[in-house]
């Protein structure tokens, strides 16, 4: 619900504060007095677009704030409108996005003037519409529907997917039996070039690496005096008397360590020495292969672990190329599958949408019935279509006829703009007890209404701020009388600029602005009576 809303600066508006009541708000004032601007603040400071020419003239920035409560908690929304095009948003003092604030007031707050008269004439909005009365129940069902829907499609493209990619991997199959046999030619292993790259550093160094390899083996154990026997004659020495001192015996089993451990190097020594026997032919061989292996490597611009996966990945098209048959096969079946799931669903959710719109239709027939559709005949066409959609395979469009003995056609075949405002009322009448906004905002919907007519629109507006707060926009005196708190905005002229101001009515004042309204004058007793008259007629 709106507590307060503050406006500065904006169009016409220089500083304006309205704060509305709990349940009927009525707004009325002369044609340009500023009630459409004061509309298009509220639009505005809850996330529709702006623009510079919302600023006022000579002013820096326009702002707009409304605070209230949602859900029970407080809430408070501005909006600055810069004269540089810049605008900012925030929602209890934290910056937001429009598509943010857009979001939070879905739910809140809910503005409907004559263009909603547009949205209920297109009958590709008549599925949703019908879809949020009691959308409890059929909801929950769209979610499924929708899932099982991306997931058909997904199944779908992957089969289309394959299809195209069947004539493109026939057309590449030469290619690919190419490269593949090629690298695989190649028969290489992981690390392969950098071990030969290490071979060739051997071959090339080995009289210096076997010099010195023969000499280190000969110092550690192949002379008479080798390292080794020294060190074993220590050995032997300290094991002789270890049992007389734990130090002594610490350091005999330290020498024995490291004497095994020189040991075992000049084992692998003498084996490298063994091993150390290359040939001009071994570097011309392994050259060879390295140049090979570097040729791979530059040709696909990839090391020898990216060549192998290269492979793989060959060989997986090729493969496939083999077997598109059995994986079109599979790919269909799964798709055939999803596809049932997802008919068997929107068949569900078409039972569940059939029987919403026949308590709709019965709905609005007396909705209809109490705003002057005498004999009226209302129905929701559902129709299926060739192709299921995200919200399943049903066509729905409204058919009204207005009159006995005429036949029912679509709402776009009416030609009264007062018919087809009433009919607007009626549906937010009837889908708004199962919507959680909490305020309601009608810009001058009664458009092409008069007379009784006017009063029964006035007290089916009055009957909806009975479970929620309406802000009402009128310019008729039959639906200004039902107002709980009623305001009048006036415009004056000051210095070649104009002002817009509103004014919170008394008893006296909203009697004076109901005979102003009926006869443009506030002193005519007549039409004072006539006022008075209404009010006590429209009294709840």
């Amino acid at each position: 619900m709106i507590d307060r809303i503050i406006i500065d600066n904006f169009a016409t508006i220089e500083s304006l504060s309205l704060d509305p009541g709990e349940s009927f708000n009525v707004i009325t004032g002369e044609t340009g007095a500023g009630k459409s601007v004061l509309v298009t603040a509220i639009s505005t400071v809850l996330g529709d677009r702006a623009d510079t020419t919302m600023v006022r003239t000579g002013a820096d920035k326009a702002f707009i704030q409304i605070a209230g409560t949602k859900n029970g908690e407080d809430v408070i929304i501005s909006r600055e409108i810069l004269s540089s095009g810049k605008s900012v948003s925030k929602l209890n003092g934290e910056m937001v996005t429009l598509s943010q604030l857009r979001e939070f007031c879905s739910d809140w707050v809910d503005i409907h003037g004559q263009y909603d008269n547009q949205q209920i004439l297109d009958p590709d909005n008549h599925l949703h519409i019908t879809d949020r009365y009691h959308g409890d129940k059929i909801l929950p069902e769209l979610e499924k529907l929708q899932i099982l829907y991306n997931d058909y499609k997904l199944a779908q493209k992957e089969y289309d997917d394959l299809l195209k990619a069947e004539s493109n991997a026939k057309e590449q199959q030469d290619y690919y039996n190419y490269e593949f046999n090629y690298i695989d030619s190649l028969a290489l292993t992981p690390g392969e070039d950098e071990e030969l790259k290490e071979k060739l550093t051997l071959i090339k160094n080995s009289a210096n690496i076997y010099s010195s390899v023969h000499n280190s083996y000969e110092m550690l154990y192949g002379m008479e005096d080798s390292i080794l026997s020294g060190l074993g004659r220590v050995a032997n020495e300290l094991s002789s008397v270890e049992s007389y001192s734990e130090t002594i015996a610490s350091m005999a089993f330290e020498m024995n360590e490291n004497y095994y451990s020189l040991q075992d190097i000049a084992e692998r020594l003498r084996d490298l020495e063994s091993s150390l026997n290359f040939s001009e032919a071994d570097m011309d061989q392994i050259s060879e292969r390295l140049s090979i292996i570097e040729d791979a490597k530059r040709k696909y611009n990839k090391n020898i672990d990216e060549i192998l996966a290269y492979r793989d990945e060959l060989s997986d098209k090729l493969e496939l190329i083999l077997n598109f048959d059995a994986e079109k096969t599979r790919l269909s079946s799964i798709a055939h599958k999803k596809l049932s799931a997802l008919e068997e669903q929107a068949s569900h959710v078409s039972e569940i949408r059939h029987i919403i719109a026949s308590s709709l239709q019965s709905a609005m027939e007396r909705e209809l019935a109490d705003l002057e559709f005498a004999n009226s005949e209302f129905k929701i066409d559902i129709q299926r279509s060739d192709e299921i959609g995200p919200y399943g395979f049903d066509k729905v469009e409204f058919l009204i006829s207005t009159n006995p003995g005429e036949p029912l056609m679509p709402l776009t075949k009416i030609a009264s703009g007062g018919e087809i405002s009433r009919i607007m009322l009626a549906f937010k009448h009837i889908i708004g007890e199962s919507d959680s906004v909490e305020t309601m905002i009608f810009d001058e919907i009664d458009t092409g209404i008069s007379g009784r007519t006017a009063l029964v629109v006035g007290k089916k507006l009055s009957e909806i701020a009975d479970h929620r707060q309406i802000l009402s926009v009128t310019h008729l005196p039959q639906i200004a009388a039902y107002g709980d708190d009623n305001f009048l905005i006036t415009k004056s002229v000051d210095d070649s600029k104009a002002y817009t101001d509103i004014e919170h009515l008394d008893d006296d004042g909203k009697v004076r602005m109901l005979a102003t309204l009926f006869s443009g004058s506030d002193s005519n007793e007549g039409a004072l009576e006539a006022a008075r008259e209404l009010i006590v007629a429209t009294t709840k």
